[in-house]
């Protein structure tokens, strides 16, 4: 199975990974980019997303990436060559820290008064 990583400026906080099988996404998740950039050099994350940096000798760096849901894990791996530089897209699209610039709360209150959340 395939995984995608996606970045919106609009909701600065969070990637998405969407898995797909035979062309088709069939899952996603939502967590913290603040995980995968602490990940890359230490363990990160509590609960149902852990993230940290793993390597075998004689192989590439690696980061492991840890879902779990009260039933099930799953647990994915991703070369840090591949997900550094897509890390640091994110960051030229939105600094990290700055993150709260780029929310729009005024439309999201509106959206989750009006029952559209």
């Amino acid at each position: 199975m395939a995984g995608r990583f996606s970045y919106r400026s609009d909701r600065p906080y969070e990637v998405e990974v969407a898995f797909i099988s035979r062309g088709r996404t069939v899952a996603t998740w939502l967590f913290a980019r603040e995980l995968l950039l602490a990940g890359l050099h230490g363990e990160a994350g509590e609960g149902d997303v852990r993230v940290w940096p793993f390597r075998r000798p004689g192989e590439p760096r690696r980061v492991h990436i840890e879902l779990s849901t009260d039933d099930s894990i799953c647990e994915l791996s991703v070369r840090a060559s591949e997900l550094t530089p897509w890390l640091e897209q994110t960051a030229a699209i939105v600094p990290p820290g700055h993150e709260g610039h780029y929310l729009d709360l005024d439309t999201h209150l509106a959206r989750l008064l009006a029952g559209k959340c």
